[in-house]
Parts: C-alpha cells; structure tokens; sequence
C-alpha cells in the first residue's frame, strides 16, 4: 500500500528566511519596520509550533505491508460525518440505500497511540483505486481500546490491519460505513499460505464432521494452541458411507490434507455457493476456527455466509 507524504521546509529554514526579513525591514522602514518584522516573526513561530504539535498527532504515511485480518463480524465506525467528501470519493458518488445494495471497499485500521484527544483512538482509512488511503472515521472508543494493542503490534513489524467494507448512503443521506471485522480475541488469521485472495462472508458457524480420523492434521495446523483462527478450503465430494452415499457434499481442507467433511444437508445448502465462488476467484476459501473440545479432540466450525 503507498500512502502520500508532503514535505514542506524546516521550522528552523523559516524562522531563518524571517528573520532576514525583519531585518530588512528594519534597515529600509526603521522603527515601524521594525515593528512589522518582529510581528511577521511571532506569527511564523506560533505556525511552525502548531505544525509540529500536529506532525506529532497524525502518523506520517508510509508504505506499509497489509495484514488481512478475520472478517467474522461487523462494527460500525463513528465520526463519518466529518468526512463525508472522502467516503464519496471511494464510493465514487453513488448512493446505496439498503445492505444488499452496499458499496464495497477496503479499509485498513491505524492506531494513533499519540492522538491528542484519545490514546487509544483507530482510525479507519479506506484505500482508493491507486492504493492511496484516505479517513472515513474511527473505531467507537469502547472497540478501539480493544483493537488498538493488536494494531500497534502490527504496526511494530510495519504491518497495517485491513478488512473489507461496505459504505451506505448517498443521494440525500450521509454516508455511513460499517466494518466486517472480527472480535479482537481472533482476529489474526494463524494461516497466511493461502495468500490475499478472498473468502466468503463470515456470517455464521457450520459444523464440520468427520474431524476425529484427521486429528493430526488438526494438532500440526494448531502447534499447541487453541482456539486457532484459519483459512479453510471447500472442494466437492462425495458421501462415502451412510444413508446418503454417492450424493454431494463439500470436504474441508487445511494446508491441503483433508479435515472432515460438511453434512448432507449443509452439502445441499453450500454446495452451488462455494462453486460460484470458486468460479469468481479460483478457490473456495472460508475462515474457520479450531476449538479444543477435551475427550472430542479438536474440532473445527467454518464461517460461512447465512
């Protein structure tokens, strides 16, 4: 991601070029010139320590490496009515007055620590067509606070969280923005392999079956850990034993290796969704989470749309 960053002279370089200034007054206007330089001198000082004060309080854009983040949920962000020309700009002045209809976008979360009015403030930017960011608003005070540690151990490996977003509004309404964004607890996907492209929306759990003969596979993809947040992939298959043999349904994979598989009737359900998927962007991806469930073992839910 390439965000802009101006560079305009030293507050030093400008008291200097004043001050000459004032002494050239001085010489050609005596007293009075006098006067009208030091005046010249107390304003361009108060500008540059109001500029520096601000250079402090908003963080310098820089290129940053994005870190898809779990979009198992959704947060409406605040203070939208401040940037109303930015949201429009994204949205490309279109209008949408229901959620089916929603705009999307891209929004990534910075945190600024160094915020003036609240330290543990997130500002959502939402990436234009060339990659640039731009504000749109902030994470509710009560979110950012838990958000907002996880952000800025990110921001230590020059990473920046991002989610998708979807803008309401337009015409004769104020354009609004929510965020599909996971609870903080597991927000970071533990398996990147799979790469940037996208996964179905993550509205609702599903049951996986069969996880009980490919507990191996589940101990290496967790290392220890539980409960882990992952990408999962759907293919198709068939039912191998029981009152529905031979009919399809959809396998689960981690990694590659084969976890467990989807029940006849979630097979019937998310069957033709996840080939339209598929066929818009080459793979069937879901998030899942892995829980362990004591004499169960582990067991994985899928996150998938309602």
């Amino acid at each position: 991601m390439t965000m802009q960053q101006r560079t305009e002279p030293s507050p030093a370089a400008v008291l200097i070029a004043v001050a000459v200034l004032a002494l050239v007054l001085t010489v050609a206007f005596g007293p009075l010139g006098f006067v009208i330089g030091l005046a010249l001198f107390a304003l361009m000082f108060m500008g540059t320590k109001n500029r520096a004060a601000t250079e402090q309080i908003v963080p310098a854009r820089t290129r940053t490496r994005i870190r898809r983040l779990s979009t198992a949920g959704r947060v409406a962000i605040v203070g939208e009515s401040h940037y109303q020309d930015a949201i429009a700009e994204v949205a490309r002045h279109t209008s949408a007055q229901y959620l089916d209809d929603a705009i999307p976008a891209t929004a990534v979360l910075v945190p600024e620590s160094v915020n003036r009015h609240d330290d543990q403030a997130v500002r959502v930017d939402l990436l234009r067509g060339d990659g640039s960011a731009i504000t749109a608003g902030y994470l509710r005070g009560d979110q950012a606070a838990d958000y907002q540690p996880l952000l800025l151990e990110l921001a230590e490996r020059g990473e920046v969280g991002s989610c998708p977003a979807r803008i309401l509004g337009g015409g004769q309404r104020h354009y609004g923005v929510h965020l599909h964004l996971g609870d903080p607890r597991l927000l970071l996907l533990d398996h990147e392999a799979l790469g940037t492209a996208p996964t179905m929306p993550a509205e609702q759990q599903v049951t996986v079956i069969g996880e009980e003969a490919h507990q191996y596979v589940l101990h290496r993809v967790v290392n220890g850990r539980t409960p882990v947040h992952v990408i999962a992939e759907l293919r198709d298959c068939r039912i191998s034993h029981g009152m529905h043999v031979g009919e399809h349904t959809l396998e689960v994979l981690l990694e590659g290796e084969l976890i467990g598989q989807l029940s006849y009737p979630m097979g019937l359900r998310y069957c033709d969704m996840a080939q339209e998927w598929r066929a818009r962007t080459g793979r069937a991806l879901c998030e899942a989470v892995i829980t362990n469930e004591g004499t169960r073992g582990l067991q994985a839910k899928l996150l998938l749309p309602k």
